[in-house]
């Protein structure tokens, strides 16, 4: 006997909330807490990351790919809207956002997992910017004065940002191109744009993705030789750096 969900439950109006929610904590998530810091307000390293030497044209990417991910959530929030609710206005929402009549918004359980996986990343990771405060930066560096912040998120792991940004990465690309979802039931994915826009967004923000993870055992480095037996006795007492109990 197959189980089936109530009318009430499986509409699509219940992705509204859940979309909105994901491109509000996409948008914080993806959005550094402050202005990169002067270089004379840090300490750099020998050999910085790719991240690091191209740091400017990082934020210029990272931005533009943040208001695609956030675009499409809330394009698919407005034309689930408009479809259940006819008027003059949502007419004109569906024929610029959703011109195919056979497209079908749909409530399911990926886009519901896509959604909390973009929701809890970005959450965590606004979490760890108002934890770390003015020593949160983009780029591998001690700045002037520097403490070891060891509370909240960072009691946990050693990188919940890093661990944070995956979460949140992986949920915009489940929802992206999920099936049901705005993007592939409007048929970007069946136009060469779409296909290569879907492919840059994909492409790039993997790309940052490894570099952040590549970036752990550089940044306990930098900690351990800047903090001393301070970062040793906090290693010890958390002991994984992205993942509880795993790693």
């Amino acid at each position: 006997m197959s189980f089936v969900l109530s009318p009430t439950l499986s509409t699509p109006l219940l992705k509204v909330p859940l979309l909105l929610a994901h491109a509000v904590c996409t948008y914080h998530g993806m959005t550094p807490p402050r202005p990169l810091p002067p270089p004379e307000e840090q300490q750099r390293f020998e050999n910085p990351d790719f991240a690091s030497r191209t740091m400017n044209v990082q934020v210029i990417l990272i931005t533009a790919s943040k208001w695609a991910c956030c675009g499409f959530a809330l394009a698919e929030a407005a034309a689930i809207t408009a479809q259940r609710f006819p008027s003059t206005t949502s007419d004109w929402v569906l024929s610029l956002l959703l011109p195919s009549t056979g497209a079908s918004l749909r409530f399911t359980p990926l886009s519901t997992a896509a959604c909390a996986l973009g929701i809890a990343g970005g959450l965590i990771r606004v979490w760890c910017h108002r934890t770390l405060g003015q020593y949160f930066t983009w780029s591998v560096s001690v700045q002037r004065e520097h403490k070891l912040v060891t509370s909240g998120p960072y009691a946990i792991v050693r990188h919940p940002s890093y661990t944070a940004w995956t979460a949140m990465i992986l949920g915009n690309f489940a929802l992206l191109l999920t099936e049901g979802s705005y993007f592939v039931e409007a048929g970007w994915l069946r136009r060469p744009f779409g296909k290569v826009l879907a492919s840059a967004i994909v492409s790039y923000l993997s790309f940052v993705t490894v570099q952040l993870i590549s970036r752990v055992p550089r940044e306990d480095a930098v900690l351990r030789k800047q903090f001393g037996a301070e970062w040793k006795q906090w290693s010890r007492r958390t002991p994984y750096r992205l993942i509880p109990y795993i790693y």
